[in-house]
């Protein structure tokens, strides 16, 4: 069985792959919503400072999850916000990182679709979740650009720029995180 069959579990192996899907969510002001989250698992002193980034919506397909339905549930545990379709695929996101001292190859598919301003409320985190998750955040594209925070992936503002015109790639397209 090859990696990429694996869906959303560790294979044993010198390489494990870690599937996720991520959405952007754009209501009616062209404001992207993001979450903050804090770097690491736990900090190596209750006072330390953790790096904070901002990224999309989403998380890590359950073994034999498809990354639709994946992106439903994610969508719905992190923002309170429940949808009946993923809406459409626009990026794809490779990246190896370590992980415990193991590499680990990701891949995140991201959905793009416009939905109703709403305020977003975590509904179902996991513990782990809880101890990273800082805030929700709705987001203008000038805010971004502007802004000293770090973004996932890096170029945020300049890939969102395209698709808030409307212009959505008819197949998704390859991105750095």
């Amino acid at each position: 069985m090859r990696a990429s069959e694996v869906r959303g579990a560790f294979r044993l192996g010198p390489m494990t792959t870690v599937e996720s899907a991520r959405a952007l969510l754009i209501d009616p002001r062209d404001r992207v919503l993001l979450i903050k989250l804090a770097l690491g698992r736990s900090a190596p002193e209750p006072t330390a400072v953790r790096q904070t980034f901002w990224l999309t919506p989403g998380g890590s397909l359950h073994p034999g999850e498809s990354f639709e339905d994946a992106l439903l549930r994610e969508i719905f545990e992190e923002t309170g916000l429940r949808l009946s379709h993923p809406g459409h695929w626009v990026w794809t996101s490779p990246k190896r990182i370590v992980r415990d001292g193991q590499p680990v190859d990701t891949l995140a598919r991201v959905y793009i679709q416009r939905v109703p301003a709403f305020e977003p409320m975590p509904t179902a985190l996991t513990p782990e979740e809880r101890e990273i998750f800082r805030e929700l955040r709705w987001w203008t594209l000038e805010e971004i650009a502007d802004s000293s925070e770090t973004f996932i992936p890096r170029q945020l503002a300049l890939l969102l720029k395209p698709l808030l015109t409307g212009t959505w790639p008819t197949e998704p397209v390859r991105i750095v995180p």
